[in-house]
């Protein structure tokens, strides 16, 4: 009986371990990657999507900032006389500083596209000539050359009819020997606008505009700012400070 029983003892403890072995799970030696399928649109349907971007997009820098406020009602001195102060420009300032650089392409428009020069900046018969007369024919159209408020569109002797505007960027703009104006007093316009036709009022012998630019009421030479030859701006940048006796000092820097 003793033999029997511990045969039977070591039959079942042999099965137990047969059963256990066999229930091992086989831990593979290299593990396999499926990657996931990949579905093809065909180009039809992908030229009907409308795709957003927008969070791509970066945000343009800003390079032309208006340096002026500008209001558009004017005193009956402001409305009357060409060349005049203007007390807010350096206010808050000791110097205007404008960098042609930064002022994109739409922001200017040669006042009298395709003219040819009559007559520059700078003394002639013993006097200043305080512009520059362009001509292409008779009562042409003339435009704003920088978005900004009409201050002046009136009548002054050796002028004629003439037109001021006044611009975001500290400058004022004069347009002189007009036959019409097309605007008025406290106008807003944008650079192209059309203001006037060229004309022969005032003191002047033949049809065309006298242009002039100016800061602080004083005449400064256009050539420092337009390149007439291809009638757009230089690319540099002006630092214009006031002086004694109302004089600009103008640098280039």
């Amino acid at each position: 009986m003793g033999f029997i029983q511990r045969t039977r003892t070591i039959i079942c403890i042999i099965a137990v371990i047969f059963c256990s072995c066999s229930r091992l799970t086989t831990i593979p030696t290299q593990l396999s990657y499926t990657p996931p399928p990949v579905f093809n649109l065909p180009d039809s349907l992908l030229s009907d999507l409308e795709i957003d971007f927008a969070f791509y997009q970066t945000q343009p820098a800003k390079f032309y900032e208006p340096i002026l406020e500008l209001r558009d009602s004017f005193s009956s001195v402001e409305k009357h006389i060409v060349g005049l102060s203007h007390e807010e420009l350096f206010a808050r300032r000791q110097e205007l500083v404008l960098d042609l650089k930064n002022i994109p392409e739409e922001a200017f428009v040669f006042p009298l596209p395709g003219a040819r020069l009559l007559s520059p900046f700078g003394r002639r018969n013993g006097r200043m000539h305080t512009g520059m007369d362009l001509k292409i024919n008779c009562q042409d159209t003339v435009v704003a050359a920088f978005d900004g408020v009409v201050r002046m569109a009136n009548w002054s002797r050796g002028y004629g009819n003439v037109i001021v505007i006044r611009h975001y960027n500290g400058l004022e703009t004069v347009y002189a020997h007009n036959s019409k104006h097309l605007v008025h007093s406290g106008d807003h316009i944008t650079a192209g606008t059309p203001i006037c036709l060229t004309g022969e009022t005032g003191r002047a012998t033949t049809d065309h505009v006298h242009f002039e630019i100016r800061v602080n009421g004083k005449p400064i030479d256009p050539t420092l700012m337009i390149d007439f030859e291809n009638q757009s701006l230089h690319r540099k940048c002006l630092v214009f400070t006031p002086e004694d006796q109302g004089n600009i000092r103008i640098e280039i820097v």
